[in-house]
C-alpha cells in the first residue's frame, strides 16, 4: 500500500485552467507550454502561437463546426501525439455548443431565441462532456476561459469572479484541474508585465496543487511555463 509520505509534485500531464479578461496573456501562457502541441482554436487567436510547434484546427460559428470539433477530439483521443493540448477558449466553445443545441432542438422562446431549460441545458451537457474528455488526454492540458464578474442586482456589488461558463459549470469545471490561475497585468516602471495569480485573493479563486503547503509558487508568477517549472524544480520560491 503506497504512503502519502512518498508523494512528490508531479509535473507530467498537468491540467491547467487559466481565467482572465481579454488581453491578459492567457494565450501567451499556453503558447509557452511544451511542444509539439495542439490548439482547439475557437477564438481565432492562433497568431499568438505563430512560430511554435502547434498543430491546430479553427472553428467557424455554425453547428457544423461543433461536429467537426467532436471528430477532431475523437481522433486526438485515439492517438494523442502531443505534449500539450490547448482549448482557446471555452467562451467561444460555449457559443458553438449553442449553435449545435439550436440545430438539434427547433423549439424557440417567444422572442425567437434559445429556451433556458432546453437549449442551455443541452449546452451545459455538450461543453461539460467534451471538457472532461479533453482533461483525460495523456498530455498537458491548458483550458483558457474569459472572466465572469457577477454582481448583486440590487447593490451592484461584486459577489463572485469566475470563468465564463454556462450555469453551474462555472463552479464545477475548475474542479477538473490541478491548477487554476488567474491572468493579470501590472504596470512596473511604466512597463506592462504579465502574471498568473496562483492563490485565492478576494473573489478570484485561484489555486495550485503544485505549490502545496511548501508554497513552491509565489502568489503571482511570471506568465511563462518555464518560469513555473523553475520554481517547482527548486522546491520553493526563487
Amino acid at each position: 500500500m503506497p504512503s502519502a509520505k512518498d508523494v512528490k509534485a508531479n509535473t507530467q500531464h498537468l491540467k491547467i485552467m487559466v481565467i482572465g479578461s481579454y488581453g491578459t496573456g492567457k494565450s501567451t501562457f499556453a503558447a509557452s507550454a511544451p511542444t509539439p502541441g495542439f490548439v482547439f482554436d475557437f477564438d481565432g487567436h492562433i497568431l499568438t502561437y505563430a512560430g511554435k510547434d502547434f498543430d491546430y484546427e479553427t472553428y467557424d460559428m455554425n453547428w457544423q463546426s461543433w461536429v467537426k470539433f467532436e471528430k477532431d477530439l475523437l481522433q486526438l483521443r485515439k492517438d494523442c501525439k502531443y505534449k500539450t493540448v490547448v482549448v482557446d477558449s471555452t467562451t467561444t466553445m460555449t457559443d458553438l455548443a449553442m449553435e449545435r443545441a439550436l440545430m438539434l432542438d427547433p423549439k424557440r422562446s417567444p422572442t425567437g431565441g434559445p429556451i433556458w431549460n432546453v437549449h442551455y441545458q443541452m449546452v451545459r451537457n455538450l461543453v461539460e462532456g467534451k471538457l472532461r474528455q479533453i482533461v483525460s488526454l495523456p498530455a498537458n492540458v491548458i483550458v483558457l476561459s474569459h472572466i465572469d464578474i457577477k454582481r448583486d442586482e440590487s447593490t451592484g456589488a461584486i459577489i463572485d469572479i469566475g470563468p465564463l461558463l454556462t450555469g453551474q459549470l462555472s463552479e464545477k469545471v475548475p474542479g477538473y484541474f490541478d491548477e487554476v490561475y488567474y491572468a493579470t497585468t501590472r504596470r512596473e516602471k511604466s512597463v506592462t508585465q504579465w502574471y498568473l495569480q496562483t492563490v485565492p485573493i478576494g473573489l478570484a479563486k485561484a489555486r495550485s496543487i503544485l505549490s502545496g503547503k511548501e508554497h513552491r509558487l509565489p502568489d503571482f508568477v511570471p506568465n511563462d511555463w518555464q518560469e513555473i517549472m523553475k520554481y517547482i524544480e527548486k522546491g520553493g520560491q526563487k
